[in-house]
């Protein structure tokens, strides 16, 4: 699956991974990672706004993460 960084707060690394796609928008796995903690929502974005994000630079590509974790 494709993941992306978000462009966050300091010390809190943002990551959303794509689990589904539809024709208005993704259901996507938000997971932040801070001092050991890890929180792992399940949201639904519009096309419209993930774009957005990605245009403005809010959210980085980091790759095809297939199975790979990311670890607290």
């Amino acid at each position: 699956m494709i993941q992306y960084k978000v462009k966050g707060s300091k010390g809190i690394d943002t990551f959303v991974e794509i689990t589904a796609e539809h024709e208005q928008g993704f259901d996507v796995l938000i997971t932040s990672v801070c001092d050991g903690y890890k929180k792992e929502m399940q949201e639904y974005i519009t096309r419209d706004l993930f774009e957005t994000c990605l245009r403005t630079g809010y959210l980085t590509k980091i790759g095809n993460m297939e199975g790979t974790l990311i670890s607290a």
